[in-house]
């Protein structure tokens, strides 16, 4: 027994990768044990049968691999709407939705006021934009209400001025500053929600630029734009409490999304809404972030003359609202100007709804500004 267990030790020994003493071992010397293998300052040596002799014979190192995982792709970023894209498409997508929800409007009575040399067929189609805007609104305006809507062509803008003083008379403050803008600027596409007639109507008014189409850029849009307007009125009772870059961006924003509502489409739209500061308001491509910031401050209040813009306030402030639109929704935005109705400050309100302090934000809001500016210029 006791020379059964040193046989046995011995083999294992043999079997084993150790070492060979003095490291005299090379390829072709004899060995024992076919299959054994032996390591010699870092080479290894494998006893075959070579010849009808055991010797050893030199073997080839490998390394050790392990299987090679896929790598992983890296992270695509959709830029389709801007840098922001996520906020982008949810503002997107939650103007739109709305809108699919609201049903059909009920047969409503137009007062069409058409000046003598104005476009019958611009003015139907202009109408007919408009009325997504009152289908989009119809919750927050009666739907009762009869829609007087002036449209003028550039040449009867005398014409127009006496209008508008006939069908509401003692509100004629206003009129001097379009009638101006409108002579200087021929091309200019003008329009405006003035509330109600005399007789309780809604009130619209719309002056086409000398060239403007159906087609025209911008002029698609400008109904529920200023349908935008009156829900304004109705929803906080008085347009004044919110501020001037909400006021006209939420109107810009709404108008550009149910007018345009093809998602195919809307990246150009929005990029051409930017990319037309460069005529109306240069400085906003230079502004960094505590400018802009100081920008807003300075369009909390309405401007000279109860007029926003158009140093911005239309697009900046459409860029403002996509944040909002894209973080609370539609029906954050409800809730953020009825607020105002019941007395609450604008700035409560809006931290109220988007359970952020106000100043905090407000960095949010510029950041996501200054993003969509840079994604203008790819």
């Amino acid at each position: 027994m006791i020379k059964k267990s040193a046989f046995l030790l011995v083999s294992l020994l043999l079997l084993s990768n150790a070492p060979v003493a003095n490291g005299a071992a090379k390829s072709g010397d004899s060995c024992k044990v076919i299959g054994v293998i032996t390591k010699v300052k870092g080479k290894s040596y494998k006893c075959v049968l070579l010849k009808g002799k055991k010797v050893l014979q030199l073997t080839q190192a490998t390394k050790s691999t392990k299987p090679s995982l896929p790598s992983k792709p890296p992270e695509v970023i959709s830029t389709t709407f801007g840098l922001s894209s996520e906020i982008s498409i949810k503002a997107f997508n939650s103007i739109t939705t709305y809108l699919e929800k609201q049903p059909a409007l009920a047969a409503g009575e137009v007062i069409l006021e058409l000046s003598p040399k104005a476009s019958k067929s611009l003015a139907d189609s202009t109408f007919l934009d408009m009325q997504e805007g009152f289908r989009f609104w119809q919750s927050f305006t009666p739907r009762t209400t009869k829609i007087r809507m002036v449209f003028a062509d550039r040449s009867d803008l005398d014409w127009f001025k006496a209008t508008m003083i006939r069908i509401q008379p003692g509100n004629q403050d206003w009129l001097p500053r379009i009638y101006e803008l409108a002579t200087n600027n021929p091309k200019n596409a003008y329009a405006g929600s003035q509330g109600f007639d005399s007789a309780g109507n809604a009130l619209f008014f719309y002056l086409p630029g000398i060239e403007t189409t159906p087609n025209s850029p911008g002029w698609l849009g400008v109904g529920p734009h200023e349908w935008t307007h009156f829900a304004q009125l109705e929803l906080t009772g008085d347009i004044y409490k919110v501020p001037c870059w909400f006021k006209e961006g939420q109107a810009t924003y709404y108008g550009n999304a149910i007018s345009n509502k093809e998602k195919s489409n809307w990246a150009n739209i929005s990029k051409n809404q930017i990319i037309s500061l460069n005529s109306e308001f240069p400085q906003f491509f230079d502004f960094n972030e505590s400018e802009l910031r100081k920008w807003f401050a300075e369009h909390e209040l309405n401007m000279p003359n109860d007029v926003c813009g158009p140093d911005g306030a239309f697009t900046i402030g459409a860029l403002a609202t996509e944040y909002l639109a894209g973080t609370i929704g539609v029906e954050g935005i409800h809730t953020f100007e009825t607020n105002l109705k019941s007395g609450m400050n604008w700035k409560d309100s809006l931290s109220q709804v988007t359970g952020k302090d106000f100043e905090p934000l407000m960095g949010e809001i510029v950041t996501f500004t200054l993003k969509q500016r840079l994604w203008s210029k790819s």
